[in-house]
């Protein structure tokens, strides 16, 4: 008996715990679905193909097929947030990137600061278009690089990306480890993309916590 009443305490201490967290937790958005499907803007490059069939809203992922070029992005402005994800490659290796801050004006190249994806360089940075941060000094490619070596995983199997923006900060995990952190940046606020590089991708689980 004395085994049963403990169990259900600690049951009750759990729900109740979650309840509290969800009283006093920021809100909190999930967006890779087709019931919010009119909160996105789709950028791409061959004007010919329909961006829906590129960047698909499937439940919950977000699948990009590879086709053209140019990226899925919110129609919301951000600021002070954290960002959280899943992302893997189906088919081969690639190039892409979660584009932060970006700032009007859509482009294929927008104004942004770029969280890499590419295969082996995860975690790295790049100040896009005239956007800067005190970190960036490479006046050629303008990449900040990751702190530590790559900790991607294989082909098929999914990582994880949090982002965190504060104030005029950065900060990029990969599978959990901080791989880059930027200060000084130049815009602290503006739209959140998803690129397509021709490379199939998905992602998965995004949530966007506003502080």
């Amino acid at each position: 008996m004395k085994s049963k009443l403990v169990a259900l305490l600690s049951v009750f201490l759990f729900i109740f715990s979650c309840a509290s967290v969800a009283q006093k937790s920021p809100k909190c958005t999930s967006l890779f679905t087709q019931a919010n499907a009119a909160k996105w803007e789709y950028v791409i490059n061959d004007k010919t193909i329909i961006p829906a069939q590129v960047f698909v809203l499937n439940d919950g992922l977000l699948q990009i097929t590879g086709v053209s070029s140019g990226y899925l992005r919110t129609k919301k402005v951000y600021a002070n947030y954290v960002l959280n994800l899943e992302w893997r490659w189906t088919k081969k290796l690639g190039n892409s990137g979660v584009l932060i801050h970006i700032q009007p004006k859509d482009t294929i190249w927008p104004v942004c600061y770029q969280a890499q994806q590419k295969a082996d360089a995860a975690g790295d940075i790049i100040c896009m278009n005239g956007l800067r941060a005190k970190e960036c000094t490479d006046t050629v490619k303008f990449t900040v690089k990751k702190l530590l070596p790559s900790n991607e995983k294989p082909l098929g199997e999914w990582n994880s990306l949090r982002i965190i923006c504060k104030k005029n900060t950065l900060k990029v995990y990969v599978n959990g480890s901080l791989q880059n952190s930027l200060t000084g940046l130049t815009e602290n606020k503006g739209f959140i993309g998803f690129q397509n590089e021709g490379t199939p991708l998905e992602f998965r689980k995004l949530t966007i916590v506003s502080k």
